[in-house]
């Protein structure tokens, strides 16, 4: 087989982060969207029953993962996945096994756009090298 030839008029354009986020990321949700609903039988044995207020946190953070892996590219879809990492932790106040599995999630967050800032970095000042 034969590479594609590049042409000289056309200039180097860099990949976007964006978009090479967005395997993680959703990933990252659909993982959230299988394990926040898997809180319900540690809510009922372990913490006593399970309230209207527990289940209809779950079940809004279950469909709003579910949402986000969708709406991730959008321009407000990592503050909408974020947001959910903040209503997960702060289900802490209604259920702390919920509240364990959203301080365990958001650092996976964390760490996700930490790689994310890095490779933006590193690909400006590998272009910024040319």
């Amino acid at each position: 087989m034969t590479a594609p030839e590049e042409t000289p008029d056309e200039p180097l354009r860099p990949p976007d982060p964006r978009r090479a986020f967005r395997g993680p990321a959703s990933a990252c949700l659909v993982l959230e969207a299988i394990a926040v609903p898997l809180v319900l039988p540690v809510m009922n044995y372990v913490e006593g029953g399970i309230t209207a207020a527990k289940l209809v946190l779950v079940i809004v953070l279950t469909v709003g993962m579910v949402v986000g892996c969708v709406v991730i590219l959008r321009p407000w879809g990592l503050a909408f996945a974020v947001g959910l990492q903040v209503l997960m932790l702060l289900g802490w106040v209604l259920s702390p096994s919920l509240g364990v599995l959203g301080l365990i999630f958001c650092l996976v967050w964390g760490l996700m756009l930490w790689m994310r800032r890095e490779v933006i970095r590193r690909q400006e000042a590998w272009f910024a090298s040319r």
